[in-house]
């Protein structure tokens, strides 16, 4: 998550700045900031229906590959169509890292901390991938570093995390949700539970989970577009996607985009993201996504109200009180969906283990294509509407999904993935259902 943070960052904060290099006008343009949402929503399928089928160790460490070769080759690249290339490389990353790291977590963790491991993972490390992205640029800005320079030596510095990580990420034991549930291997399941908790154990009860998948989509289909729905409203409400930076701080006046990048991450992203962590084993998931889409969505609104009436006065005040305006909605989104259905919460607590990577996958491509459909339609609006009224629609959005959150969402804290995603209790009723199919059978015959 660092590493994607990082990346995206880099990429908000240089877009125009690579347009200018290579000469990019048009889709190219485009293409230089939203290449890696198009693919990631390939890596998401790809890496979710493998790890369902063939275990999460199978593939996991793999997405950070893709996230290492594609930093090293775009830091090499000598053209707009090169380097867009190595972006649809890095997103196949991305896509499976989306899937794999959360449900990873999730299936390890126990039931008093997993809320706070699962948002650790964005809450603190995603952020902290910002600062160092947007650091790193001021300090090559500070040593005069050539700007040609500059940009290949930030993206070539992201590779080294998801490359010293591959090897560790290869060594993680399968998961024993997966060896009890889909694979049914006790023997092995053993091995990883004296592995993980230093336990000798000896196992005898057969706890494969034998309801057809495809019983298990159709029973949680629901819960499943809830989960990328909130995820894609996540991205609604979004002021831009990578497209922020260049669309809202030159308004406002903040020409260094990369300082913009940094002080609203340190004085907001990061501090929203530790009351998370704080709070969402207590308080629970339900109630801190719907503050954060509330917080996010009432900044939002009070942006537009200002940019219509009194932004464009020539007094300082006006930009600053704007910006801090703007960290209230960067606080409020780490706060609440930052940190909750975009690190995955809903996707792995909402559904069976038998399922869990077909939906995570499901899940995350839908959130990428709310990343993809925000980076068109908010330039859109700014262009023809100005940037009051994009702002201000993602406001609205803000609380619609609230809205959503509160009525459609079950609470999940306190308790185990079985107990969150009832699939036991499912899994009889399919059990139940396939018994009367061969009773109907027996009438008939």
């Amino acid at each position: 998550m660092f590493t994607i943070s990082y990346n995206t960052t880099f990429v908000s904060i240089e877009l125009k700045q690579l347009s200018h290099i290579f000469h990019t006008t048009g889709i190219l343009f485009v293409l230089l900031g939203t290449a890696s949402l198009w693919t990631a929503i390939a890596g998401a399928l790809i890496f979710g229906f493998i790890s369902n089928f063939k275990g999460r160790k199978a593939v996991y460490g793999f997405e950070c590959l893709f996230l290492a070769i594609g930093s090293i080759l775009g830091a090499l690249t000598t053209n707009a169509v090169e380097l867009v290339i190595t972006q649809m490389i890095f997103g196949i990353g991305i896509g499976g890292d989306f899937v794999l790291s959360p449900i990873v977590v999730g299936e390890f963790s126990e039931i008093r901390d997993r809320g706070k491991l699962l948002a650790f993972s964005v809450g603190v490390t995603g952020p902290i991938g910002s600062v160092v992205s947007a650091g790193t640029i001021l300090l090559l800005n500070a040593l005069n570093v050539s700007p040609d320079l500059s940009w290949r030596i930030v993206l070539a510095l992201g590779a080294i995390i998801p490359g010293s990580v591959i090897y560790l990420r290869r060594k993680v034991p399968e998961s024993p949700r997966y060896l009890a549930r889909i694979k049914g291997d006790l023997k092995e399941l053993e091995n990883v539970i004296k592995t993980v908790a230093r336990k000798d154990v000896n196992l005898d009860a057969d706890v494969r989970d034998r309801t057809p998948v495809l019983f298990y989509i159709r029973k949680y289909a629901w819960f499943i577009f809830i989960a990328g729905f909130l995820w894609f409203l996540d991205h609604m409400v979004n002021p831009g996607g990578v497209f922020e930076l260049a669309l809202v701080a030159y308004p406002l006046g903040i020409k260094d985009l990369a300082l913009f990048s940094l002080l609203i991450t340190l004085l907001a992203s990061i501090p929203g993201g530790i009351v998370n962590l704080l709070l969402i084993d207590r308080w629970g998931r339900k109630p801190l996504e719907a503050v954060g889409f509330v917080g996010m969505g009432v900044a939002l609104i009070l942006f537009f109200v200002l940019k219509v009436t009194v932004l464009k006065s020539p007094e300082g005040l006006v930009p600053l009180v704007a910006a801090l305006i703007l960290a209230g909605y960067h606080f409020f989104h780490n706060v609440g969906p930052a940190n909750v259905s975009a690190a995955g919460v809903f996707n792995v607590e909402l559904v069976p283990t038998k399922i869990r990577g077909i939906a995570s996958g499901i899940t995350v491509a839908i959130d990428r294509t709310g990343a993809l459909a925000n980076s068109a339609i908010f330039p859109f609006l700014v262009t023809n509407f100005g940037i009051g009224l994009a702002v201000g629609i993602g406001g609205f959005l803000g609380i619609l999904a609230a809205m959503i959150t509160m009525l459609l969402v079950p609470e999940t804290k306190g308790k185990s993935l079985e107990e969150a995603s009832r699939e036991e209790e499912v899994a009889r009723l399919a059990g139940n259902a396939e018994k009367q199919r061969g009773l109907d059978y027996e009438e008939k015959k």
